[in-house]
């Protein structure tokens, strides 16, 4: 019996660990843009934002480029 509550614990513990990875930082999700126009380059590799090619770091976020 504590062999199975243990195992159902790691389990559990095992699911958290690795759905917590995908959740956004709060307020992150309001600087998230999805929608790309005709002006934009391809979105931000960490937050997703609109880019352009000019940009050296993320508008957004701050990350550099390159």
């Amino acid at each position: 019996m504590l062999e199975m509550t243990l195992a159902a614990v790691f389990v559990t513990v095992a699911l958290v660990a690795m759905g917590g990875k995908r959740v956004a930082p709060q307020g992150s999700a309001s600087l998230i843009r999805t929608a790309i126009d005709d002006s934009s380059d391809l979105p931000c590799p960490w937050c997703l934002a609109q880019t352009r090619e000019a940009d050296n770091h993320c508008p957004t976020c701050g990350q550099r480029f390159g």
